[in-house]
């Protein structure tokens, strides 16, 4: 029955466990037994599951369908045969070049809230319930609540401001709302623009609109920049034209006025009038230029008398350079030659003279130059005078001054005819991209009609079945993994001990915890059931353990771990044996043998260790196990020294004489010492592990406790065990022994061959 390792099977010897419970191997975690666990689970973990995707589910059903309609925009063709120098530009006016930067424009363009708020006002958003209803308001709507909708969408209608004011509202409303809508990207010169829709026709709808009205806008906009250069252009353009026409109207008076005709082809005076007119401006710009040189050389000697550092034009000249260079050399030969023999040295008087007859090359030098300029001016300067004079003589001594305000209208007429006819020339131009400005920008993908919703609703789901699955294993995980032990491979891993048995947990009804009595009752009505064969089990693993010990002691690490049941049910097996059985109910604090037994009352062991009552006096016989039994009787203050003193050591030396077996119910180790002063008197100590429950640190703590007693240690008793979830573990309910609801089915006349299953036959 006992699948454990420590199963009454073979006798162990104690020195397999004699070493100190403190020093037990840390838990180690089975994986493979926790996820073998966890996998036993599967119904918890599908049930949560299942709840989690109809949670979606009705989560998703609120949730309205989206359908996304897409349209792309080409804006720019690179394979255009139009005239470059229209195509190479975006459609929108205000960026230059075809690069990210304008791309980003384009889409900031169509994501504006201008071009939502003339879709809207075209497509009367201001009345669709899609772009008007609030979130509360549209969820109530699909709870069944078609009032509370309304009331939730009155509620965001503004009160005040007119109708006028009331339209304005819900069309900004609705046009923030198809903000939220839409999805532009780009990819090259291709924009792409999604909107999402509760319906299809809807959807490619506004997807339509937006991408006309955002072509209508930069169309207008692109229409309106070059309105307004072309309008400046025009203004320009006659300007200058008018200014053209004064000119030639007061052109044509001077020339009435003074008798000026129009040079005509062949007329030498004229020919000769304007190659005069030619040489006297080349030679005026001479003599300006040859008065700026000559009053900048007599600058430079007005303050400079020495005519020190004149080495910039115009007296660069490659004498005086090489002068200058030697006069710098000898001007530091005269400083060191002076600084080393004197000034009055003949040597130093010897450099002086030959550096004043350098100063002096470099004035006579200076004066060559300077009288070279002043010639070349003079020379100019005449020259100038004599065209003046051949002109004037041409022209006529009074007409002079005439002819030359003509020129000067001349000229000006020129300027402004040539200013005009560029100005021309662009607004000739801007008139053709006015017309031609559409060829760069054109849909090329017609807004598609949506022939199923968007997928949000499949991740929804595939994310509602994921966080299921995931929940149901981590639920199932924290189940599995509790702080307990389950199985003797983790109890002697972890703490060195072995494993007694197992006292199966016994539910009624619904209830986990069954009175004492139906218990008892059950050892000796169903010898055979699987929960009187499990307590033998136990009591003969203790037989085997250390030849047939007699005085066993049973405790726990914490209470409520059923020791005091383990302790009555180890008296009841020995007793339906025939052997003579006493039950010693030793929690003088608790006393739950006491109260189980219906003996708490009368005299008892704590008036038998203080010699106020006798042991005939205190010891009973049970009726239903027919074991004898020493109740705890009245609570005392020093429990721990009673059990301790010396009556105690001669009563259970006299017991020993009278009794074949002695079980002693104690306190629990961690709360008080009571159980480890009497383990010195006992033959084994049974301790007892809920199982599934108790701490593994509690379980250490308790071994540390019994460290001075440690070679008194039987093992452990695991209580409690769901039978019905140790299947998890290896263990099979019901695998050999019937039990006593189910009686066993007699066996054939001829019993029925072997058969084999994988390595076994049963």
């Amino acid at each position: 029955m006992n699948q454990f390792p420590a199963a009454p099977i073979e006798h162990v010897e104690d020195s397999e466990y004699v070493e100190d419970a403190g020093a037990a191997a840390s838990p180690s975690i089975d994986f493979l037994a926790l996820l073998w666990g966890v996998l036993q689970r599967w119904r918890l973990i599908a049930a949560i599951t299942l709840g989690t995707l109809l949670a979606t589910y009705g989560v998703a059903r609120l949730l309205p369908s989206r359908y996304t309609s897409t349209v792309g925009i080409l804006v720019f063709d690179p394979q255009g045969q139009i005239d470059p120098a229209v195509l190479q530009k975006p459609v929108s006016p205000f960026v230059d070049a075809l690069n990210s930067d304008a791309m980003y424009t384009e889409i900031n363009i169509i994501k504006s809230k201008s071009v939502a708020l003339r879709v809207a006002n075209e497509l009367g958003l201001d009345r669709d319930p899609e772009f008007q209803h609030n979130q509360f308001a549209e969820m109530a709507e699909r709870l069944g609540f078609p009032g509370l909708s309304r009331a939730l969408d009155d509620s965001s209608t503004p009160a005040t401001g007119g109708p006028d004011a009331a339209k304005a509202e819900k069309l900004d409303q609705a046009a923030d709302a198809l903000l939220k809508k839409m999805q532009v990207s780009a990819d090259s010169y291709i924009i792409s623009l999604g909107v999402t829709a509760q319906d299809p026709a809807r959807a490619r709808r506004l997807a339509a609109a937006i991408a006309d009205d955002y072509l209508a806008s930069q169309r207008e906009a692109r229409q309106e920049a070059l309105q307004r250069v072309a309008t400046w252009l025009k203004s320009r353009v006659d300007d200058l034209q008018s200014r053209v026409l004064e000119t030639e109207t007061a052109i044509e008076n001077l020339k009435a006025a003074k008798g000026i005709r129009e040079p005509e082809s062949g007329n030498i005076r004229e020919q000769q009038i304007s190659a005069l007119n030619t040489q006297l401006a080349t030679v005026r710009a001479d003599v300006d230029q040859k008065r700026g040189r000559l009053e900048q050389a007599r600058h430079m000697i007005d303050n400079n008398a020495d005519f020190q550092g004149l080495t910039s034009p115009p007296f660069d000249s490659s004498l005086i350079s090489r002068l200058r260079q030697r006069q710098a050399e000898m001007s530091w030969r005269v400083a060191d030659l002076q600084k080393r023999l004197g000034e009055h040295h003949a040597g130093v008087i010897a450099l002086r003279s030959e550096l004043a007859g350098i100063n002096q090359q470099i004035n006579a030098e200076v004066q060559h130059i300077l009288s070279n300029i002043q010639n070349a001016y003079e020379v100019s300067l005449r020259q100038q005078q004599a065209l003046e004079a051949d002109l004037q003589r041409l022209t006529g001594g009074n007409d002079w001054e005439a002819y030359q305000k003509l020129q000067q209208l001349q000229r000006l007429a020129n300027a402004d005819r040539n200013l005009h006819q560029s100005y021309l020339s662009q607004y000739n131009d801007i008139s053709q991209r006015r017309t031609l400005q559409d060829a760069s920008a054109r849909i090329i993908s017609p807004a598609s009609l949506p022939r199923s919703p968007d997928t949000s609703r499949r991740k929804l789901y595939a994310l509602g079945g994921m966080l299921g699955l995931g929940g149901g294993f981590l639920l199932a995980l924290l189940l599995e993994y509790r702080p307990g032990v389950k199985t003797g491979t983790e109890i002697e891993q972890s703490f060195g001990r072995r494993v007694l048995g197992i006292i199966p947990l016994v539910r009624q009804g619904k209830v986990r915890s069954v009175p004492y009595a139906p218990l008892l009752r059950r050892i000796v009505d169903e010898p055979l059931s699987q929960f009187s064969e499990a307590v033998n089990a136990v009591r003969i693993s203790l037989d085997l353990s250390n030849a047939k010990p007699k005085v066993i002691l049973v405790t726990s690490a914490l209470r409520a771990e059923g020791k005091s049941t383990a302790a009555m049910l180890l008296a009841a097996s020995s007793a339906g044996t025939g052997k003579r059985t006493i039950l010693l109910d030793c929690d003088l604090r608790q006393q739950s043998t006491s109260m189980a037994l219906r003996k708490r009352r009368g005299p008892g062991l704590s008036e038998l260790l203080r010699g106020t009552a006798e042991l005939a006096q205190v010891v009973t016989k049970d009726p239903v196990t027919q074991a004898y039994v020493v109740p705890a009787g009245s609570m005392v203050p020093n429990a721990a020294d009673l059990l301790m003193s010396q009556r105690m050591r001669d009563l259970i030396a006299a017991l020993r004489t009278e009794y074949d077996y002695i079980v002693m119910d104690t306190t629990p180790l961690l709360p008080v010492i009571d159980a480890l002063v009497l383990a010195s008197v006992a033959d084994r100590v049974v301790v007892i592990v809920e199982w599934s429950q108790t701490p593994r640190a509690a379980i250490s703590e308790a071994f540390k406790v019994l460290r001075p007693e440690a070679h008194r240690i039987a093992g452990i008793v695991l209580n409690k065990v769901d039978l019905t979830q140790m299947h998890r573990y290896g263990y099979r309910e019901g695998y050999y022994y019937p039990s006593a609801e189910e009686p066993e089915e007699e066996e054939p006349n001829e019993p029925e061959p072997p058969k084999r299953i994988g390595n076994r036959w049963i």
